[in-house]
């Protein structure tokens, strides 16, 4: 399914804002953008490189556009990355481009190589959908092997409660369910506690094929591709800041960066330089914070054991606000009855519209609000990482 521009209310461009130009309403639109951008920059620079990464299964390409200043490589290097939930691409294409308009207009001084890795899930973004055609959550599939790990991985919590997160049958009528799943949810959330029902739920799971948040059983043809990517082409940094770019957790129309390294260990350390005065969720912050088995932000170090110059962090715009009950409660329906109706189908077309619409919303707002804030937010936060990275000697 491609999702269409009326569908997702973006307007023609004689009524949109400078901002609003930036969100195309369909992959195919925005990979265009993006390679125009490439084009373009690479006139600017000529020592930049455009790659590309090749999905057999779905016959997409991943294109990969490394800004250089210079012949020689700079000794750092900035990935900046979006789509690993397809869904979120949408904005995440768009801060790409924002910033890539900024180099190309002379807005920041180019001091660094800067990476741009465009929609890492571009079926999900076809398809609005948050996983990739095998139903994995790639950022929990950032793994070498999962059979050395499976053991240490297995979410027993989810298990427990997979009768909830996974129902059997169709999806009915979008009023009787939700508060079906309202009572439920209460429920749950009497008998386990916040905290195990949030851990059970996101943390990722690696046993139900048809579950959310599945991380599957081995690693992804993409995500075997960018190791090898990685490895030929950025080995040689001396230091290197990724900024993963997502959307749906944290409060409304706010940005949050999030550090999955655990506390004191190099990559900690190495965050703590660029990071002050910005809002920040680390593994001992909040009980909001909840950290994920097989985040792409933990890959490089993967890749790359004991370097000493990784600054890994996501990027999270907040959309509809999912930090209090009634949020959480929003968010969790709506993750789990568009995976329903994906797998079990769905009696009422009206109901199964319903869901996707309030699917996409929840992940890319039908709200020139929330595209304003994205654009300031993404763009401010962005500078002033690359600009402390950059003084850090």
């Amino acid at each position: 399914m491609n999702l269409q521009s009326s569908y997702l209310g973006i307007r023609c461009c004689k009524t949109m804002t400078y901002f609003e130009t930036y969100f195309k309403s369909s992959h195919k639109e925005a990979n265009a953008e993006f390679l125009q951008r490439c084009k373009n920059l690479k006139e600017k620079f000529p020592y930049s490189e455009v790659h590309s990464i090749h999905l057999e299964t779905i016959d997409r390409e991943i294109p990969i556009f490394i800004l250089q200043k210079d012949e020689i490589q700079s000794e750092k290097l900035i990935i900046i990355s979006s789509g690993v939930h397809g869904v979120e691409g949408y904005y995440g294409s768009a801060m790409q481009s924002v910033l890539m308009d900024d180099y190309l207009k002379g807005n920041i001084d180019l001091e660094s190589d800067i990476m741009f890795i465009h929609v890492i899930n571009p079926y999900g973004f076809e398809n609005g959908r948050r996983t990739n055609e095998s139903n994995i959550d790639l950022n929990r599939n950032f793994f070498f092997k999962r059979e050395k790990i499976h053991k240490k991985e297995k979410n027993r919590g989810y298990k427990k409660l997979s009768s909830f997160f996974m129902p059997k049958f169709p999806f009915t009528f979008w009023g009787i369910e939700f508060f079906i799943f309202t009572l439920r949810f209460g429920g749950i959330l009497i008998r386990y506690g916040v905290r195990k029902f949030t851990d059970a739920l996101v943390n990722g799971q690696f046993q139900f094929k048809k579950g959310i948040y599945y991380g599957g059983k081995k690693p992804e043809p993409v995500v075997k591709k960018l190791k090898q990517f990685f490895l030929t082409n950025i080995k040689d940094y001396s230091k290197i800041l990724l900024c993963d770019l997502h959307t749906g957790h944290g409060e409304k129309n706010k940005l949050i960066l999030i550090q999955n390294s655990l506390p004191g260990t190099t990559e900690d350390k190495n965050i703590a330089n660029i990071v002050s005065g910005l809002p920040l969720l680390r593994p001992d912050s909040s009980t909001s914070f909840y950290r994920t088995a097989g985040d792409f932000s933990d890959y490089l170090e993967r890749i790359f054991p004991g370097h000493p110059g990784l600054f890994p962090l996501t990027v999270e715009m907040g959309t509809l606000g999912n930090l209090d009950l009634l949020g959480a409660l929003r968010g969790t329906f709506l993750m789990i009855a568009e995976n329903r109706i994906y797998h079990r189908g769905c009696w009422f077309q009206n109901s199964r519209n319903q869901v996707n619409k309030m699917f996409l919303n929840y992940f890319f707002p039908n709200d020139r609000i929330w595209r304003r804030s994205a654009y300031l937010w993404t763009r401010a936060v962005l500078k002033i990482l690359i600009r402390r990275f950059e003084n850090v000697p």
